[in-house]
C-alpha cells in the first residue's frame, strides 16, 4: 500500500477542519435563525396550566390561553369560614387568567436565557409548566362571600341564668361575623403569593360575650317563702303574678340593699290593675313573700314596715306592707345581701302559691338554717323570732320585731 506522504496528509486535515468548520458556521447560521424565529414565539414544551401553548406566537398564546383556560379555572378551593368549608370553583369566586400577565412571564424567563439553554430548551421539547397569573373580580367575590356570611353567622349568646330545673349560670357562647373586605384582601394575597392555593381560612370578627363569671358560684336554694293567693281575687292575682314578674331574675350582688319598690315598684305601672289611691291591691303579698324568704335566708333586714291589720296568708308579725305616692315617695320592704356572693331571686305561681326563692353559693349560709317562729302577745300583738341552727342544734334565737295592729 501506498504511503500518504505530509502534505497530503496536510491537506486532508485541512479539507476535515474546513467541513468542521462549515458545520458549525452552518448550525450556527441555522441556531441562530431558529432563535430569531422564536423571538415571538413560544419555545416547545411550554405550558401554563394544562394548557400547551407550545410553538404559539406570543399574541397566539394569548388566545390559545384564553380558550382553554376553562380548566384551570374550574380547580377546587376550600374557603374556611368559623371552622366550616366552602368549597367552589375558581371560576365562582370570580376568578380569572390574566393571559396578559401569563404570556409576559413566559416572555420573560425566555429572554432570560442563555443562548445554549435557549437552544437546548427548542430542540429538547421537555414540559414545563407555568402557573397561570389570576386577577379577581371584587363585586363577583364579594357576593360569594355575601352567602357565606349568612351560613357562617353565629349570634352571641350573653351569660344568662338557666332556670329550667333550679338555677343555674351559663356564661353563653361568643358570636361570629365573617369580615368580608378583610377575607377578600387575604384571598387577593393568597393568589398573588401562593401558587394555585387549595385552602384558605377567611377572616372572622369573634363577639365574646358579655357576662359574670362570679355567677357561677350560684348553685344551691338558700331560702324560700311560699304564701297562698286568696281564691277568687282575680284582678289582686293579676297583681300578684305582676309583682312577681317585676322581681323575677334580680340579682342582688354582695353587700348590696335589695329595694322592693325600686324593682316592683311604682305600683301603678304596667301590669297592675285594680290600683286605688297609693296602693296596689295585692302587691303587699308578695313583698311580705320576698320578706319572709330573706329571714329564712339570714339576711339583714333594713326596712319592714306591718299592715294595719293582720294578713290571712302569713302568720302575724310576719308580714311586709308597701305602698307608693305620686310624689315618687315609697314604703319599702329592704334586705341587704350579707353573703360573699351574689343572690339570684327566682319569683314565681304555681297551683294557687307565690313562690320566692333565694339562689346562692352552698357556702353562703356556712352551714346555718333558720326557721322563724310567731308569738301572739296581747289582743293584736305579736312577737316574731328567728332560730338559727347548726347540724341540727339551736345555736342562737333572737326577735326579728314586735308587731302591733290596729285593726281586727
Amino acid at each position: 500500500m501506498k504511503k500518504i506522504d505530509s502534505k497530503h496528509k496536510l491537506i486532508i486535515i485541512i479539507s476535515l477542519l474546513s467541513i468542521l468548520v462549515l458545520a458549525y458556521l452552518g448550525l450556527t447560521i441555522y441556531n441562530t435563525n431558529l432563535l430569531k424565529k422564536y423571538n415571538d414565539m413560544v419555545f416547545p414544551g411550554i405550558y401554563v396550566g394544562d394548557v400547551d401553548l407550545s410553538s404559539n406566537s406570543f399574541d397566539g398564546a394569548k388566545v390559545t390561553l384564553e380558550a382553554n383556560g376553562y380548566n384551570i379555572l374550574s380547580k377546587p378551593i376550600k374557603l374556611i369560614a368559623n371552622g366550616k368549608e366552602y368549597n367552589y370553583k375558581l371560576n365562582e369566586l370570580g376568578v380569572t387568567i390574566d393571559c396578559e400577565k401569563s404570556i409576559e412571564q413566559i416572555k420573560k424567563y425566555q429572554e432570560g436565557l442563555t443562548y445554549s439553554k435557549k437552544i437546548r430548551s427548542i430542540y429538547k421539547k421537555e414540559k414545563q409548566v407555568f402557573n397561570a397569573v389570576y386577577k379577581i373580580n371584587d363585586d363577583m367575590l364579594r357576593q360569594v362571600l355575601g352567602v357565606i356570611v349568612g351560613n357562617s353567622h353565629v349570634d352571641v349568646v350573653n351569660g344568662y341564668f338557666d332556670v329550667s330545673n333550679g338555677v343555674s349560670y351559663n356564661g353563653g357562647s361568643p358570636g361570629y361575623d365573617l369580615n368580608v373586605e378583610e377575607s377578600i384582601k387575604v384571598i387577593k394575597d393568597k393568589f398573588s403569593n401562593e401558587v394555585n392555593p387549595e385552602v384558605i381560612e377567611l377572616v372572622g370578627d369573634t363577639v365574646n360575650p358579655t357576662g359574670n363569671e362570679n355567677y357561677a358560684k350560684i348553685d344551691t336554694l338558700t331560702s324560700a317563702a311560699v304564701t297562698p293567693f286568696m281564691p277568687n281575687t282575680y284582678a289582686r292575682n293579676i297583681n300578684l303574678n305582676t309583682a312577681l314578674a317585676y322581681i323575677n331574675g334580680t340579682v342582688v350582688e354582695p353587700g348590696e340593699v335589695f329595694s322592693y319598690c325600686d324593682k316592683a315598684g311604682p305600683f301603678n305601672k304596667k301590669g297592675y290593675v285594680f290600683y286605688y289611691e297609693f296602693v296596689g291591691n295585692g302587691v303587699c303579698q308578695i313583698a311580705t313573700t320576698t320578706y319572709n324568704a330573706a329571714l329564712l335566708g339570714g339576711l339583714e333586714i333594713v326596712k319592714r314596715y306591718p299592715h294595719k291589720k293582720k294578713s290571712l296568708y302569713i302568720d302575724g308579725g310576719l308580714d311586709a306592707t308597701v305602698a307608693s305616692y305620686n310624689s315618687g315617695w315609697c314604703v319599702d320592704m329592704q334586705f341587704k345581701n350579707t353573703y360573699q356572693y351574689p343572690i339570684y331571686i327566682k319569683a314565681y305561681s304555681e297551683n294557687g302559691n307565690a313562690h320566692v326563692e333565694f339562689w346562692s353559693n352552698s357556702n353562703a349560709k356556712d352551714g346555718f338554717e333558720y326557721t322563724t317562729e310567731s308569738v301572739k302577745i296581747g289582743v293584736r300583738g305579736y312577737r316574731t323570732y328567728l332560730h338559727k341552727w347548726k347540724d341540727g342544734v339551736e345555736v342562737d334565737k333572737s326577735v326579728i320585731a314586735t308587731t302591733w295592729y290596729s285593726e281586727d
